[in-house]
């Protein structure tokens, strides 16, 4: 089960672009905030991921947090967490927030509430 989407059943969507397809590269990191929506993009292993830009536990942000194999460790308490779909691989604090990548032109970004 992946936890994305976080939203309310039977509201209006739309696309928010986060980035230009040919600026993505390996190792490629950036931090949108815009309105409620805190979150990050980035490009590991040819693996693109949208997660929310703080870890759940204490809220330290993870913009360069070390990722391996589809695994982000909080850089705070070592906190691991599955980027495909949210599990805290420790079991001890809420899921990280991850959100399905959607692709519109040569854009990439997320599906949000209206």
């Amino acid at each position: 089960m992946k936890l994305c989407g976080w939203g309310k059943a039977n509201m209006a969507t739309r696309f928010l672009a986060i980035e230009k397809l040919i600026n993505l590269r390996d190792g490629y990191r950036k931090r949108l905030k815009i309105d409620q929506w805190d979150v990050v993009l980035l490009q590991e292993q040819g693996d693109r991921y949208v997660i929310q830009s703080h870890c759940p536990h204490q809220q330290h942000p993870l913009l360069d947090a070390n990722v391996e194999d589809g695994v982000i460790t909080c850089p705070y308490h070592q906190y691991r967490f599955d980027m495909n779909q949210g599990i805290n691989l420790e079991g001890v604090c809420a899921p990280l927030r991850c959100y399905d990548t959607v692709y519109d032109g040569n854009a990439i970004g997320i599906m949000i509430d209206d």
